[in-house]
């Protein structure tokens, strides 16, 4: 089992990856900017630089995810 989480470095998101850790269950975290999320994230999370709105290297993220969370924020206009 993998889980994968979209806006891992939001508010919700660094909670879904902590519990997520604290449960032993590995951990993709998708992250726009990796010097950030380093800072934020537990060091046992896999940290990957990908946009939600670019498909090709979100495929390539949740690749061989069983579990995925989307813990991104809504935008006005979106």
């Amino acid at each position: 089992m993998k889980a994968f989480v979209a806006g891992a470095t939001g508010e919700t998101g660094r909670r879904i990856v902590k519990q997520l850790v604290e449960r032993n269950i590995p951990v993709r975290a998708l992250v726009r900017n990796l010097e950030t999320a380093k800072g934020i994230l537990p060091t046992e999370a896999e940290l990957v630089v990908g946009d939600v709105l670019q498909i090709e290297s979100l495929k390539a993220a949740i690749a061989d995810s069983t579990i995925l969370l989307c813990a991104t924020g809504a935008r006005p206009g979106f």
